[in-house]
């Protein structure tokens, strides 16, 4: 039983912090209120709802206000989406079953992160995940490494 809760802890954390549409920072472009933001709400049914008293389904809030308690999430969820706006994520799809299937997505999406193609300015530090699979955004095409630079040792 505690081998079979590990497992789920580990998929719901997991879901909670990937998905194709979330970004990630370098060290020069986060700041707490996008890292806060990089995150998402799921739904996971009955289990998430009533057993883990809904903190799957108000992740995203407990980013910003770890504190709260989880009788008031759901409410001061609906109060922080105006707020948030396009930056809040969640997807609430089919409730256990569309756990699973964001489980199936976001492991095979989400493999890597890399900067986006033409990124410019403040973008530059602004990561997005990739995959083996060619799916998502194409990665920025790099130029390949040369092998011109040498050194000289002087040895008098």
């Amino acid at each position: 039983m505690f081998k079979l809760t590990r497992i789920y802890l580990v998929a719901i954390t997991y879901l909670q912090h990937t998905d194709p549409s979330l970004p990630h920072y370098d060290a020069n472009t986060w700041t707490f209120a996008r890292g806060a933001a990089a995150t998402i709400d799921r739904e996971f049914g009955f289990i998430g709802r009533h057993l883990l008293h809904g903190i799957i389904e108000t992740h995203v809030l407990h980013h910003y206000i770890s504190t709260i308690p989880f009788y008031h999430a759901d409410e001061a969820t609906e109060a922080i989406k105006p707020v948030m706006g396009q930056h809040y994520r969640s997807d609430v799809k089919g409730g256990s079953f569309g756990f699973l299937k964001a489980l199936w997505t976001s492991a095979k999406w989400c493999q890597w992160v890399e900067h986006s193609e033409d990124a410019k300015g403040e973008g530059k530090g602004v990561l997005f995940y990739r995959n083996r699979n060619g799916l998502g955004i194409k990665p920025r095409k790099m130029a390949a490494p040369t092998t011109t630079a040498s050194f000289h040792v002087d040895m008098n």
